[in-house]
Order: structure tokens, then C-alpha cells, then sequence
């Protein structure tokens, strides 16, 4: 999360981007004037680690998925896999499908620690800012998409295959939704590369679903299916064309979405740190359902809270008494 010099970084350090047009001028072998090259001299070590670990998670969740569709395809079953050979991850982590969206949640990790150590080292860069969005696009746009068409692949098994060229409805539509979703997450990401130079961005919230926050969906999702009854998942894969669209588009809409840092900074009211506390027991007690639960708040509170505000504005505009012609 390091971000060019003269523009506002994703962890808030302003900086300043050196354009071709500031650069220094060197006479060419010609005698005329031409912009001199930027080359990289020197880079931030920490947050570079960080971020490249980041990308690194993102690579080893698609590792993972294809390990699942490599198993699927020599008849496999996911009870008879045998994961990372040691019975205590076995328990908590029992597919490879689970322990792809483990590196994920790894990989985010890293995303917020790169922040954190470039505004503790004072280290933001161009370099920096460009390398973290790199990295997002992996970890948190095709790694996802990867392992939920690994998913989808194997619950659709026997039904249809899951492709571009399948020749079923279906299989095409969870091709094409997983692709798309990827799509949207490296647009979204573009986007605010670009858009967050502006003097008048608002840094208090996002536009358009983070794409972390679509991706902790997919992961805490991919938690909560190891603890389904088998019943139910033949029924809920065909929601998760849906759920991966549905998700893209809030990626690259202009919907607020509130950063989440922003529930816990500042001062709150008493009530506020019981409700925490609350909300720690239920995650240590109901784990994935709670994460998921919690990932569908997050994401349907952008769309709500827009619709309220929305539909407030119009009542307050019908209540203002008409101005009187002149």
C-alpha cells in the first residue's frame, strides 16, 4: 500500500508523482532537448515484502485451485485428500479448496501490513503504490475467481463442465461470471489508481465495493461450504454465478461503501465496545457462518444505505414548497 509522491496513498501519506513533463531535459546526440529517462535507483524494502508476499499468497491460492481440479479430474473424491499431512489442519483446513482461501486471507493480511509499514518507515512510492494494485488483482481478483470455478467444478460434476465451450447453459454462465469477476476487481483497481490523484477524492470511503471485501465474500463462503450439509450444496451452486456478478458489479459501481477501520477509530459509546465483545464471542464460536454473515452485511450495506439516503433526498425535495414564479 505504498502510493507515488504527491498523491494520497491507500494507508493516507500524501505524495507527488514525477511526470514525464517534470523530468529533466538531456541534449540528444542530435543536439535537441528530449525528457530524460526515469529509471528505479531505490525502493522501500519492508512494504515491498509485504506487498510481494501479498502477490505471492495470490499465486499460491491459484496453485491450490488447480491442485483441486487436478484431483477432480482423476476421480478424487475431496473426503479421500489428503491436504498438508498434519490431523490439526486437516481439521480446520480439510480441501484444497479451503486452504486456497486461507492464502488468500494471508495475502490481505500482508495488503494491510505493507500499509502499516510504509507509514511507519515514511516510505511511499510510485513503485510501491503500482506494485500493491498488481498484487490485489491476483489475490483478490483472479485467485477467487480460480477457486470458485474449481468449486463450481466440482459440484457440477457429473452435470455439466464448467468452460467456455461447454456445450450446457450453465456451464458456460459459471465460466463466464468467474472471468467476468476477475475483470471487474482489476477495473475496479484501475479506477481508483486513477481516480484517487484528484484534489477532491474523498478518502473517508470507497466507490464501488473494496476488492478485498469481494473477495473475503468468495473465501468465507469457500469456509462455510466444508461445514454445509451435502444436501444443501447441490442447490447453492447455482447461486454462485449470481453471487460472483453480483459482487463484480458492486466492485465497479459508484456505491459509498465505508472504509472498515472506520467502525473502530475515534471515540464510541460505551454500548459500542459491548457489542464488540458480543460480536468476538459469535466469531469464536460459530467461525465461519459468523465471517460470512458478517461479508454479506458489509456488502448489501452499500447498496441499503444508498437506496435510504436516496430515497430520503427525493422525500426531503417533494416536502419543499414550490418557488413562486416569477
Amino acid at each position: 500500500m505504498q502510493a507515488p509522491e504527491g498523491r494520497e496513498s491507500r494507508s493516507g501519506h500524501p505524495s507527488a508523482a514525477l511526470t514525464p513533463a517534470d523530468a529533466p531535459l538531456r541534449a540528444s546526440s542530435g543536439g535537441a532537448l528530449r525528457p530524460r529517462r526515469r529509471r528505479l535507483k531505490s525502493l522501500s524494502v519492508l512494504p515491498t515484502l509485504f506487498t510481494l508476499g501479498n502477490l505471492l499468497c495470490g499465486f499460491a491460492a491459484i496453485y491450490f485451485a488447480l491442485h483441486a481440479m487436478l484431483d477432480l479430474g482423476a476421480g478424487t473424491a475431496s473426503t479421500e485428500v489428503v491436504t498438508l499431512k498434519r490431523a490439526w489442519i486437516e481439521r480446520f483446513l480439510p480441501t484444497w479448496l479451503s486452504i486456497g482461501a486461507f492464502m488468500i486471507v494471508l495475502g490481505m493480511i500482508c495488503d494491510g501490513l505493507d500499509g502499516l509499514a510504509a507509514r511507519v518507515t515514511r516510505s511511499t512510492t510510485d513503485f510501491g503504490g503500482q506494485l500493491d494494485s498488481l498484487a490485489d488483482v491476483v489475490t483478490c481478483g483472479v485467485a477467487p475467481a480460480m477457486l470458485m470455478i474449481a468449486y463450481m467444478m466440482a459440484e457440477l460434476r457429473g452435470v455439466t463442465l464448467v468452460s467456455p465451450i461447454s456445450a450446457d447453459f450453465w456451464g458456460k454462465l459459471a465460466w463466464i461470471s468467474a472471468a467476468l469477476y476477475a475483470a471487474f476487481a482489476a477495473l475496479r483497481l484501475a479506477r481508483y489508481n486513477v481516480e484517487h490523484d484528484r484534489e477532491d477524492f474523498d478518502y473517508r470511503t470507497f466507490r464501488g465495493l473494496p476488492s478485498p471485501g469481494a473477495a473475503a465474500m468468495m473465501v468465507t463462503f469457500l469456509f462455510l461450504h466444508d461445514q454445509l450439509p451435502p444436501e444443501w450444496r447441490g442447490w447453492i451452486v447455482y447461486a454462485i454465478p449470481v453471487f460472483l456478478l453480483g459482487t463484480g458489479c458492486l466492485m465497479v459501481s459508484r456505491i459509498p461503501y465505508r472504509r472498515v477501520q472506520a467502525y473502530f477509530k475515534g471515540r464510541r459509546p460505551f454500548g459500542h465496545v459491548v457489542a464488540y465483545l458480543l460480536l468476538a464471542g459469535l466469531l469464536f464460536t460459530y467461525k465461519a457462518a459468523f465471517l460470512f454473515l458478517i461479508g454479506v452485511i458489509y456488502v448489501l450495506s452499500g447498496p441499503v444505505i444508498w437506496a435510504v439516503r436516496r430515497q430520503r433526498m427525493m422525500h426531503a425535495r417533494a416536502a419543499e414548497p414550490p418557488t413562486a414564479a416569477t
